[in-house]
């Protein structure tokens, strides 16, 4: 009788950590609204999960409001391609950022738009799980990355050996996922 007992104290106990680890799991894997305000910009970042696979793709949505009182002028992509954020996934220890699905075809001309007060505007941007090594894409490294979301500069000036510098950069605000297998 008493090895009976113990088969099944040991027998529930499999049960609850296997069952209990499968649960934690879950709940691991959660969706992301990560909503912040700097100054007069309040911005939403929008994820489908907090974690993603080295296959996945990973679908950022964001939504910026201008809760201030003046107009915000801002680069918005070009005419065929406008953007109303600039979203970078950075990889915390490497620095290395992931790479936009291809879209397009795009026009290389730069537009201008205006945030209103009170106005509220939304991209949807897609990212691969690839990231530029000496000279070709590559497999991203797994780990942390930051979702860094800003409203794009005011403007854009070139240098004297054709590289594009901001004007006005605005602060950005970010938020994690994690990269595994």
């Amino acid at each position: 009788m008493k090895q009976i007992i113990t088969a099944a104290v040991i027998l529930l106990s499999m049960i609850c950590i296997t069952g209990c680890s499968f649960d934690q799991e879950a709940k691991e894997i959660k969706p992301v609204l990560y909503k912040e305000t700097v100054g007069d910009l309040a911005y939403e970042i929008i994820l489908d999960k907090n974690r993603y696979g080295i296959n996945d793709d990973i679908v950022v949505k964001t939504k910026l409001t201008n809760q201030g009182e003046d107009t915000l002028t801002y680069v918005s992509g070009s005419s065929s391609c406008p953007k109303h954020a600039v979203v970078n996934i950075v990889h915390v220890e490497t620095n290395k950022r992931l790479e936009i699905k291809p879209y397009g075809p795009c026009t290389a001309d730069l537009g201008k738009s205006k945030l209103k007060p009170g106005q509220t505007v939304e991209d949807t941007d897609i990212y691969i799980t690839k990231v530029y090594g000496k000279s070709i894409q590559e497999l991203a490294p797994l780990g942390k990355y930051d979702i860094e979301v800003a409203l794009p500069p005011e403007d854009i000036r070139s240098t004297e050996n054709n590289h594009s510098v901001p004007i006005e950069q605005r602060q950005s605000v970010k938020t994690q996922i994690v990269l595994v297998r």
